[in-house]
């Protein structure tokens, strides 16, 4: 099991930061040149956000600090941490599927998709047996 947690940790990690980064540069960058991936103008006006510094919380707070939530559940050794990891693979999920959806496939979705079933599923291994 410590090693299963290992890999959740590694993936977290990386997803955290992502959302980190991306929330960070689309609340303060809100020009769509300036940020590496950029969801379309036309994708934010049709949304109940009005701008893209909005959707950038909400990427910030929804894949990067709770990233880091789940870190410190896994470390903490909490019982239901699986849950968590469960819940931050649909998060991350949901806003690939919506990016590709809207902008088209890219290059990175190769890393991010993997990223979105890779969490899946250490998450369910993870999950309490109680029965």
């Amino acid at each position: 099991m410590k090693r299963y947690r290992i890999i959740s940790i590694f993936l977290m990690s990386l997803s955290g930061l992502i959302g980190l980064i991306r929330g960070y540069r689309m609340t303060f960058y809100p020009g769509g040149n300036s940020i590496l991936f950029p969801y379309p103008q036309d994708l934010i006006n049709d949304t109940v956000f009005s701008n893209q510094t909005l959707f950038g919380w909400i990427l910030f707070f929804l894949i990067g600090i709770f990233s880091m939530v789940v870190i410190i559940t896994i470390l903490l050794h909490i019982r239901n941490y699986g849950y968590f990891i469960i819940v931050e693979g649909v998060f991350i999920s949901f806003f690939t599927l919506t990016h590709i959806v809207y902008t088209g496939f890219s290059f990175i979705h190769f890393f991010i998709l993997p990223l979105c079933l890779l969490t899946f599923i250490i998450g369910f291994l993870q999950t309490p047996r109680d029965f």
